[in-house]
C-alpha cells in the first residue's frame, strides 16, 4: 500500500545527497515523498523532483555567510575548538539546539497537515524524530556524516531531553529517541573499525553508485597525455573557499607528471589560481562519482560523501581534512591504508605533492581502495533498505 514519507534534513547539499537514493527508490516503489528543511534550500529539493515544505529559521549552507546570519541572531559564539569536538559542539549547539528548536513547531505542523505514515531524518537533523514521537509516528535517520554511523545515544541525550522538552516529551526517553527504530547506514561496518560501537537499530547498505553513461572520462582529460595517473581533484560544495587549500594542491601537481581535473567551486574565479600547466584543467564544477572510476587518485577534502563515492569506484585518496568529520574521515581512510593525509599544519605543495607522490608510487593504496570497493559492493542495495521502511511504516 502506498504511503507518505516526510525527509528531514539540514539545509545542506551534502546532506541532500545520500538522502535521494532512498526517497527516490520510495518513489519508484509508489510511494508520496517530500522533504522539509530551511526555506532557501527549496530550489535544490524541487530540482530534484520532490515536493519541498519550509520550516524553521532561514538558511543555506553554501552561504558562506551561512554562520554569522545562523547564529549571530542567536547570540550562539563559537568556541575555540577542531575537528570533531567543534562537531560535537555544533551538534548540541546549532543542529539541536538551534536548527531544530526552530524547525519543531513547522514540522509538527506539516505532518499533521500531510499527514505522513513515517519520518526519515537526515543524521544530523533532529526536530525529525522529536516530531514523530509527539506525534506517535515510526521514525529512521540516515547516516549522512563520516561518523554518524556510530552510536551517539549517550551524548546526544542532554541536548536532545531539552527539544523534547518543546514538544511536551519527557526527558526519559532522550537517549532511545535517535535510533529508536531504524539507522540507516552507506558505508561497511569496517570503515569505522574493529573498536566500533553501532546502535542496535542500525543497519548496513550498498553506496549506490551513479551510472550516467554520458560522461566519459576522455572527454575531461583528453588532450593529456594518455599514459599519465589521472587526478581528480575537488574540495566539495561548501569548503571549497578555505584560502590556500586549492592553491597548495595545485603547486604541489604543477610539475608532476600527472593529469589533473580540478573541480574549483560553482562561485570560484579559476584566476585566483594564476597561469596553470597545460596537465592541470580547472572547472568550476565536475562529474565526480562518474570520473573517480577512471582516475588512479582522488584529493578531496574528506567529505563523506566524497569519501564513499571514491572507495565506492576504487579510487585511493588524499584526504586533507578542513573541518568537522572530515577529520574522521581522514582518521579511517588512513588506518586502513586507503589515503594519505595532510593535515592542518601541513598544508603546502610540498606536504600535498609527497602525499601525491606516496598514493601513485605505492601500489598497496590502490590494492586497498579495490578491496574495500568489494566490502561495499558486497552490502544490501538501497531497495532492501525501502523494504525495511515499508515494514517500519507497517
Amino acid at each position: 500500500m502506498a504511503m507518505r514519507v516526510l525527509f528531514t534534513m539540514t539545509a545542506a547539499r551534502g546532506s541532500l545527497t545520500p538522502l535521494l537514493p532512498v526517497a527516490r527508490n520510495l518513489q519508484e516503489s509508489g510511494h508520496e515523498v517530500a522533504f522539509c528543511s530551511a526555506a532557501s534550500f527549496r530550489a535544490d529539493v524541487e530540482t530534484a523532483g520532490f515536493r519541498f515544505f519550509a520550516a524553521g529559521i532561514d538558511y543555506h549552507m553554501s552561504d558562506p555567510a551561512y554562520p554569522h546570519s545562523l547564529c549571530d541572531p542567536a547570540g550562539l559564539v563559537f568556541p575555540e575548538l577542531a575537528g570533531l569536538e567543534r562537531l560535537a559542539w555544533v551538534t548540541a549547539h546549532v543542529f539541536i539546539g538551534l536548527i531544530g528548536r526552530s524547525m519543531l513547531p513547522d514540522v509538527v505542523e506539516v505532518a499533521r497537515r500531510w499527514r505522513p505514515a513515517l519520518i526519515v531524518r537526515e543524521s544530523l537533523e533532529f526536530s525529525g524524530c522529536t516530531a514523530a514521537e509527539a506525534l506517535g509516528l515510526p521514525h529512521a535517520s540516515v547516516a549522512a556524516a563520516a561518523n554518524c554511523a556510530l552510536d551517539h545515544r549517550a551524548t546526544l541525550a542532554p541536548a536532545l531531553a531539552a527539544l523534547r522538552a518543546e514538544a511536551g516529551l519527557s526527558a526519559a526517553d532522550a537517549e532511545v529517541m535517535p535510533y529508536r527504530h531504524l539507522h540507516l547506514c552507506f558505508s561497511p561496518p569496517c570503515f569505522d573499525g574493529p573498536e566500533a560501537v553501532f546502535p542496535p537499530t542500525a543497519h548496513f547498505f550498498r553506496q549506490p553508485v551513479r551510472c550516467d553513461h554520458s560522461v566519459r572520462a576522455w572527454d575531461w582529460f583528453g588532450g593529456h597525455e594518455p599514459d599519465r595517473p589521472r587526478v581528480l581533484v575537488s574540495m566539495g560544495t561548501i569548503f571549497h573557499r578555505t584560502p590556500d587549500v586549492y592553491e597548495a594542491v595545485v603547486g604541489a601537481l604543477a610539475a608532476e607528471p600527472v593529469s589533473a581535473l580540478v573541480a574549483l567551486g560553482f562561485d570560484q574565479d579559476p584566476a585566483r589560481l594564476g597561469t596553470l600547466p597545460p596537465h592541470i584543467r580547472v572547472e568550476p564544477v565536475l562529474p565526480v562519482a562518474e570520473l573517480l572510476p577512471d582516475c588512479d587518485l582522488f584529493v578531496t577534502h574528506g567529505g563523506f560523501n566524497s569519501v564513499k563515492e571514491s572507495l565506492a569506484a576504487g579510487t585511493p585518496m588524499v584526504v586533507i581534512p578542513l573541518a568537522s568529520d572530515q577529520f574522521y574521515s581522514a582518521e579511517r581512510c588512513a588506518a586502513l591504508g586507503l589515503a594519505e593525509v595532510v593535515g592542518p599544519a601541513a598544508r603546502t605543495p610540498a606536504a600535498a605533492r609527497d602525499a601525491v607522490r606516496a598514493v601513485l608510487d605505492v601500489p598497496a593504496y590502490g590494492a586497498n581502495a579495490r578491496e574495500f570497493q568489494k566490502k561495499i559492493a558486497a552490502l544490501p542495495p538501497v531497495e532492501a533498505a525501502v523494504d525495511l521502511l515499508e515494514s517500519l511504516a507497517g
